[in-house]
């Protein structure tokens, strides 16, 4: 679709021939599935653990640093047994398996599904505190009732802890878990399903490069550099400097005379801008994280040029704005313009245009798929998967109070944003992205809220709460994933197996780690923003849409139209013109909190490097230097992992990297 997947920087073997079960003995196969089982479990406990306690985000991110950080020990375990024991040490497949296995369920017990699940069954009969009606009461009937806690002590014994004598009340919790599960399994399965259909014309036709997945294979030994790669001097430079950073970081938490330096370095430049129209742009930093200048030094260079220019169009915007009397930095309720939403409209414009132009080359193979032609590219199963779980939503939906059209309008919205994001990841190794446009607003904006009932309000709020904010949707990891197990030929089956009983046990042992410590700690005594932030805010927000209902505002709609026609001619730009160097993905994520605060100034270090390397040094010099990038991302990784991970086990929290 871009030309950023025409020539792909680094090749690594391709899947050849097909898979026979006889190359892949079944105790080899459990072994590699129990031990990823093992090893998810033991994340999920480190994950919460971490995050409700110490505010630690080991896994919240595209490519989850605790997942990288279990197959690092794994390999080095492996590798350890390969020299005393060699018959008995892991073949790369079986490696493979584990990886896939922890990252593609790493994200699901924070924010991503597991926190906001258990969060939306309890905090309506909890919320608003002090004196305050909860809003359960204030709602009636608009939520079932199965989708609810019905017992009152379980509730404020989930927030507030149990009292002496009393033990977890796990019974109360079975129907409303289940109930929201099912509705988060069918959109997995759905994500899942669409990754498979879009894979072959992504890693095969159009040489997407998937940088995130460059790390991983080589660790596996199934990149260029094979085993050599441990062996190599600029890998452990590269791994130092990072590194040193955080635990230099994390000593001068304990020792106050050591100097500070940190996992990000960051430069304020805004913060002395405190008068218009200047002010604007009070927030404008230039961060510098060495992972980020790793993967960007990865990724192709119209793709990471893309990060850093749109994301300077946009402040320009909003200076430009300010200069027009509409300043994004004027207290709420003095103006009648935010330039803001005026800008995320526009990117949900360009996302729309993005998202078809993907969608259409794979239509007429999902046509050939759906007749079950036998040389069709994209696999029958897939596609009667994706509408067999979109399907399934919408029955959920239909059995929760009647919503059907408020969930369909949901999907289309949330599919329309993850396709250009899940690209955005899958071209730019984004390793954060957000979205500033999220489905229910956007509903709420192009067709009013007048039509709707409470219950259908009360659905795609709750449905926001649980992926609107799409930083971390299936999709990604799915698309990710589907590169991984191609280039390390993984067995199709046991893959499968693997990836689905890990997504599994990620959910359920999400439950059980959240409720365990929120009944032994108390859940308001958590930092954690899934569990004490995000629903309540969202249930206030509703609140205020069910007592203010609107038409369709023409705001929006001119917002969106405007950024559809911008993602046009960005594309036409990027299709027809070889001089224009600047894919059009960047767009779509230039106002995003992620990339303003920690993406965009290590996204412009890595494409300067990168440029400069092949503008001077050809292909060869790029390619024995890449080593190093891949060293600043583990190095970042590891480190960060192993504070996390001594923070809780001695039980004293460090440095705030």
């Amino acid at each position: 679709m871009y030309r950023e997947g025409i020539a792909q920087q680094v090749e690594f073997p391709a899947a050849q021939g097909r898979e026979r079960l006889a190359d892949f003995p079944w105790w080899r196969a459990a072994r590699a599935v129990l031990w990823g089982l093992f090893l998810v479990l033991t994340l999920c406990a480190l994950t919460t653990h971490s995050n409700l306690v110490y505010q630690r985000y080991i896994t919240a991110s595209s490519l989850p640093s605790g997942a990288v950080f279990f197959f690092f020990l794994t390999v080095v375990l492996n590798g350890i047994l390969r020299r005393l024991r060699a018959p008995w040490a892991m073949q790369r497949w079986e490696l493979g398996i584990v990886f896939s296995m922890l990252f593609i369920s790493a994200a699901i017990p924070q924010a991503s599904i597991g926190q906001t699940i258990v969060t939306l069954a309890v905090a309506p009969q909890y919320y608003p505190r002090r004196g305050g009606v909860p809003y359960a009461e204030q709602l009636g009937d608009a939520i079932p009732a199965w989708l609810l806690v019905g017992d009152g002590e379980a509730v404020r014994a989930f927030y507030e802890g149990l009292s002496p004598g009393q033990t977890i009340p796990w019974g109360a919790w079975v129907i409303p878990l289940a109930g929201w599960t099912l509705f988060a399994l069918a959109l997995t399965a759905a994500l899942g399903c669409l990754a498979r259909i879009l894979a072959h014309r992504w890693i095969e036709e159009e040489r997407v490069t998937f940088p995130l997945m460059e790390l991983p294979l080589e660790m596996m030994g199934a990149g260029s550099e094979g085993d050599r790669f441990w062996r190599n001097p600029l890998l452990w430079l590269g791994f130092a400097i990072p590194g040193t950073m955080i635990g230099f970081g994390q000593m001068h938490a304990y020792f106050p005379t050591i100097p500070e330096i940190g996992q990000i370095l960051t430069w304020r430049i805004g913060e002395g801008w405190q008068t218009a129209p200047l002010n604007a742009l009070r927030d404008f930093v230039f961060p510098v994280w060495f992972l980020v200048v790793g993967v960007s030094y990865l990724i192709n260079a119209e793709v990471a040029a893309s990060i850093w220019v749109f994301h300077l169009v946009y402040r320009a915007q909003l200076l430009l704005f300010a200069l027009a009397g509409y300043n994004a930095a004027a207290p709420a309720g003095t103006t009648t313009f935010n330039p803001l939403d005026w800008i995320h409209h526009m990117e949900f414009g360009a996302c729309v245009v993005l998202s078809g132009a993907m969608l259409a080359p794979v239509w007429g193979e999902v046509k050939r798929a759906w007749r079950g032609e036998p040389d069709a590219r994209v696999p029958r199963g897939a596609v009667w998967g994706f509408l067999a779980a979109n399907g399934a939503m919408l029955l959920w939906a239909q059995l929760a109070g009647r919503n059907l059209l408020p969930v369909l309008l949901f999907l289309l919205m949330l599919y329309a944003i993850v396709l250009a994001l899940g690209r955005m990841v899958a071209s730019g190794g984004v390793y954060l992205v957000d979205n500033g446009y999220v489905p229910e607003r956007l509903i709420h904006g192009l067709s009013g809220s007048l039509w709707q009932s409470q219950s259908g309000l009360w659905m795609l709020n709750a449905q926001n709460a649980l992926v609107g904010r799409a930083d971390m949707s299936f999709l990604y990891f799915a698309l990710n994933d589907e590169k991984f197990r191609h280039e390390a030929r993984l067995p199709q089956r046991v893959h499968l197996v693997g990836v689905a009983l890990s997504i599994l046990a990620a959910l359920l042992g999400a439950y059980f780690f959240i409720l365990w410590w929120s009944y032994q700690y108390g859940a308001v005594n958590f930092a954690a923003w899934p569990l004490t932030w995000n629903v309540p805010q969202h249930l206030q927000r509703l609140i205020g849409d069910m007592g203010a209902r609107r038409p369709p505002s023409a705001e929006v709609w001119s917002a969106t139209l405007a950024g559809a026609g911008i993602g046009l001619f960005l594309l036409y730009l990027n299709r027809q013109f070889t001089w224009w160097r600047i894919s059009p993905l960047g767009f779509v994520i230039a106002s995003s909190l992620n990339v303003s605060g920690q993406i965009w100034g290590g996204a412009l270090i890595g494409w300067l490097v990168s440029s400069l390397v092949k503008r001077y040094g050809g292909m060869p010099v790029y390619r024995r230097l890449r080593p190093f990038f891949l060293g600043l991302i583990l190095g970042d990784i590891v480190v960060y992992c192993t504070v996390v991970l001594l923070e809780s086990l001695i039980g004293v929290r460090g440095a705030g990297l």
